[in-house]
């Protein structure tokens, strides 16, 4: 997918909530929480039965510049999470 051109946090966000369409769940959860200036992104895609990640998702976060960056599955879905600096 080629993301709309958009400030670097936009485009952190984008990459998660875009991965997680991709799966093809039936909707996509997003939580965000901010604290001491970071920002917390966590995406869930509710498709059961993925594997954990894309192997490309992960290093195009922290070519973005997330501080840090994760992904597993459960029993409703992937999820994907990043930590921001603001």
């Amino acid at each position: 997918m080629t993301l709309p051109v958009l400030g670097r946090e936009a485009r952190r966000a984008a990459l998660l909530v875009s991965t997680a369409v991709d799966d093809g769940g039936r909707r996509v959860s997003l939580h965000l929480a901010n604290q001491g200036r970071r920002a917390l992104i966590v995406v869930l895609s509710h498709r059961a039965g993925l594997a954990v990640t894309d192997e490309r998702v992960l290093p195009k976060l922290a070519a973005l510049g997330a501080v840090s960056c994760g992904a597993d599955t459960a029993e409703d879905g992937r999820r994907l999470s990043a930590v921001l600096d603001l």
